[in-house]
């Protein structure tokens, strides 16, 4: 190839690099052709050949640190053997060869269930230059969790040293020749489904730093993996680790990383326009060549910013739209209009002879319309990314922080809103329908889902649920086996059953949830989310039988079940935290169990095992305002069970009273529903130890605050039946208390009060069946022994 170049006037820095990288591109295959060099370089600046020659230089320099197969590495015959296993998997035939490492087929072992995976083991002789970059492979694995990219399933090290990893095994093609007979429109779809996985990986900040139709997969079903995450970086740290520097595929990298630069967001665009060329080049399809083009290009300014913007640019293709890649010309948007409307052109063509004043105007007016729709999509986007911005990212940055229940509900409501905005319609893309309904799930959270620091407005909650369940619903009517809309629905059930409690809808609840899970998991049996959901949907009905009219030991027995169905399997990282929350809470449960079945000693073990993973997770994230919600659950237990031990009770006493100290530190910062919740529980805790130690009148102080705390609370959500719940149960040992210290009168209008909120929660069908054979009589003979005079 040549090109035909000419003097040119003073060039900007940045011209000079644009410039000097385009000659790059071309000189790069053959940097040592000097004739090829001189013509290139004969009318250019000498700034510009000053520059080419240094990226040059340095392209020279990195090949003996970025090569494509490490020098020096030892040929098959003079390998050792590789080892019969690795953890529990057993070799069985060599699939694959790299610079630093072998893949192989491998079988699960252990008899514990058959698996068949893909392990990536190092070779000896790279392990010295390997070693590290072969870790951070399993480091950004493992933050990954896409249906389009190959799962970790475990990894470790052989017993001579050598590192490996057992990934999915995917029994497929190369994207490329796996597109080869297929039409244009369907190799475009399996392409942006591998897009799709490489901006997933943005979004976490794992560049893949080698990407090419080799490491893209597609199985018999038409399934999409991306695979060999071995050089990856972390974006933004440049050249500086390891894996900024290790072995690539020259023909798929950008001049900027083969001159040296760290993997990064740009370079995986500039593969994926390499990869794009490949699959659509033979179809002569100038709008796939330009979009091709685009993301290919040599500077990084001209390429597509993201991942994410170059799968719009196909959605538009798709959608025979004009694509951003294009010219943007009247007459380019005329041919799209036509395209898209053949019939009616055709059909009104003599009329439009006749009214061709009209139907100027009436165009025109169409391309301007045209042009405001794109402006609009591209506004609808960024609102889009916004709103998940502001109910993830910066709601969990902000919920680390105690005091910040203000700010949180002041980015919940301007989220919801711009949820609202969005208006999600039956016809749009299944995956903004599925993130709208998990961002209407995380706003329940931040609005009143209980045990978790909250805005307290159940009622909010309970409509942002409900939200989410209809446009999940409707997924699910339009695809009855989509597995990731069936484990959010699941969710979403069991959000609802956790602002119902205690009351006759809550089993129902629960029952929904378990079917949706496990209809996910008959689609993919190895779905975590899913399983961690059929294991908090049996502590859900550990707790329902607990608190229902049934015996305590068949509670006891499902919260023992769903823990060692809990323990016994490794969880990824992204839901390590999730499920140590659940075994805490799974431990409480066990607790409770064993105290009503009167073994109120032997509740205590599992009680403060539960307190000390507590501690754990404390001593790991911090003391951020979830956990120290859960140490006040794990104080009113602890103190709860020590308060009937003979001999315990200043030891309760004191778990309480440090129970309440830290609740009243963090509330201190600013009002958080699930704090008070906490706290209102363990003041009514003080209140009974100061009783039971003789002192009666000091008892009426925390158990006073309770109850003013509870009637706040339900002041702010007056219809919540666990709020009227909360308050009425702690009525009945006040008026006990106000009774025992001559309060007789006061005694009698909290009793009469307690009998009229389990009245109205009865009139509301919100009564649980222990709460209607137990604590409403017993307000109900309260009232009537202290009101009798």
């Amino acid at each position: 190839c040549s090109i035909t170049l000419g003097r040119m006037p003073p060039m900007r820095t940045a011209d000079i690099e644009r410039r000097a990288l385009a000659l790059f591109e071309h000189l790069a295959d053959d940097p040592d052709n000097t004739k090829l060099r001189a013509r290139f370089l004969k009318n250019e600046p000498d700034a510009v050949v000053v520059r080419v020659d240094a990226l040059i230089g340095s392209a020279k320099r990195s090949e003996s640190s970025i090569p494509t197969l490490i020098p020096g590495a030892a040929s098959a015959d003079d390998m050792l053997p590789p080892p019969e296993r690795v953890g529990p998997f057993r070799l069985v035939a060599r699939i694959g060869r790299g610079g630093m490492g072998d893949v192989w087929s491998g079988e699960r072992g252990d008899g514990l269930y058959d698996q068949k995976v893909a392990i990536k083991l190092i070779q000896r002789h790279a392990l010295a230059r390997a070693a590290a970059a072969f870790d951070d492979e399993r480091r950004f694995l493992a933050k990954l969790e896409h249906p389009n990219i190959a799962r970790l399933i475990d990894g470790g090290v052989t017993e001579d040293g050598l590192p490996w990893l057992a990934m999915e095994f995917i029994d497929g093609l190369p994207i490329d020749e796996a597109c080869a007979a297929l039409p244009l429109a369907d190799r475009v779809r399996l392409f942006v489904k591998a897009a799709d996985a490489v901006q997933y990986a943005h979004s976490r900040m794992v560049a893949h730093a080698d990407l090419k139709p080799g490491n893209i997969l597609v199985d018999g079903a038409g399934r999409v993996k991306l695979l060999d995450f071995g050089i990856s970086g972390l974006i933004g740290h440049g050249g500086a680790s390891l894996t900024g520097s290790g072995p690539l595929t020259r023909e798929f990298a950008s001049p900027q990383r083969i001159a040296g630069d760290g993997p990064s967001v740009a370079d995986d665009v500039f593969a994926l326009g390499k990869t794009l060329g490949i699959l659509t080049s033979s179809a002569g399809d100038s709008e796939l060549a330009a979009i091709a083009s685009k993301a290919r290009a040599s500077s990084e300014a001209d390429r597509y910013t993201s991942a994410e913007a170059l799968i719009a640019d196909l959605d538009r293709w798709r959608a025979q739209l004009p694509v951003a890649a294009m010219n943007d010309g009247w007459g380019y948007r005329a041919s799209k209009f036509v395209a898209r409307h053949k019939v009616g052109v055709l059909a009104t063509t003599a009329a439009l002879v006749v009214l061709a004043g009209t139907s100027l105007f009436a165009t025109t007016s169409y391309f301007r319309a045209e042009t405001a729709r794109m402006r609009s999509e591209q506004r609808f986007s960024e609102v889009r990314q916004l709103s998940r911005y502001m109910l993830f990212d910066l709601y969990d940055d902000l919920a680390r922080q105690p005091g910040t229940v203000v700010k949180r509900a002041q980015i919940a409501e301007t989220a919801a809103r711009y949820l609202d905005r969005l208006g999600v319609a039956r016809d749009a893309p299944d995956d903004l329908r599925l993130e709208t309904a998990r961002s209407y799930r995380r706003l329940a959270a931040i609005q009143g889902l209980p045990g978790i620091s909250n805005l307290g407005a159940p009622d909010k909650a309970m409509q942002a649920l409900l939200r989410s369940k209809g446009l999940l619903e409707a997924l699910i009517a339009d695809d009855p086996r989509n597995a990731a809309a069936l484990v959010q629905l699941g969710w979403t059930e069991t959000d609802i059953w956790s602002l119902r409690p205690d009351n006759a809808e809550s089993p129902q609840a629960n029952r929904r949830a378990r079917a949706y899970f496990d209809r996910a998991l008959a689609q993919n049996p190895g779905d975590q989310e899913a399983r961690l959901g059929v294991i908090a949907t049996e502590r859900n009905r550990a707790y329902d039988l607990l608190w229902g009219d049934d015996i305590p030991t068949d509670a006891l027995d499902v919260a023992r079940a769903a823990l060692a169905q809990l323990r016994v399997r490794a969880w990824s990282k992204a839901l390590t935290e999730q499920a140590t929350a659940l075994e805490v809470n799974l431990l409480n449960r066990v607790g409770d169990g064993i105290y009503y079945i009167d073994d109120v000693p032997g509740s205590l073990a599992p009680y403060r095992e539960a307190d000390a993973l507590t501690e754990r997770m404390i001593v790991q994230h911090g003391a951020i305002p979830s956990l120290l919600i859960l140490k006040g659950e794990n104080a009113f237990n602890i103190s709860g069970s020590l308060q009937e031990v003979p001999g315990k009770q200043r030891e309760a006493l004191a778990v309480a009273d440090a129970g309440v100290a830290a609740l009243k530190r963090l509330l201190a910062f600013g009002p958080d529903a699930a704090a008070e919740k906490k706290l209102l529980v363990l003041y009514g805790q003080q209140a009974v130890l100061l009783d039971g130690l003789g002192e009666t009148g000091q008892s009426l102080v925390p158990s006073q605050a309770s109850i003013a705390l509870r009637a706040r609370r339900l002041a702010v959500a007056p219809g919540d039946p666990q709020r009227m719940r909360d308050l009425a149960i702690g009525l009945a040992p006040h008026a006990e208390l106000l009774a025992k210290a001559g309060r007789t009168a006061d005694a009698c209008a909290a009793a009469s009060r307690a009998v009229d909120v389990w009245a109205a929660i009865r009139a509301a069908g919100k009564l649980g069946a222990k709460d209607a054979n137990k604590n409403l009589p017993h307000s109900g003979t309260l009232q009537k022994n202290f009101c009798s005079g």
